[in-house]
């Protein structure tokens, strides 16, 4: 883990889309035209409330580790 863990949670659905995409193509090798087709279906119909929810509900913890890091 980093340092500091992160504070933004879009940083975390970025992590999830970015590994739905690699789930449907593990190595890569996408058109532009593909990859932009499967950003948006992963985005409209993988990627739920929930999954914002998460990250968002742990803002709390996440901020307790930053200040027991900045006080150690």
């Amino acid at each position: 883990t980093s340092l500091f863990p992160d504070l933004n949670p879009i940083e975390n659905v970025w992590r999830i889309l970015k590994q739905r995409l690699r789930n449907r193509k593990p190595y890569g090798g996408w058109t532009l035209e593909e990859l932009q087709e499967a950003v948006i279906d992963v985005w409209e119909h993988e990627i739920t409330v929930e999954d914002f929810n998460k990250y968002i509900d742990s803002l709390p913890e996440r901020l307790e580790k930053v200040r027991f890091r900045k006080d150690a």
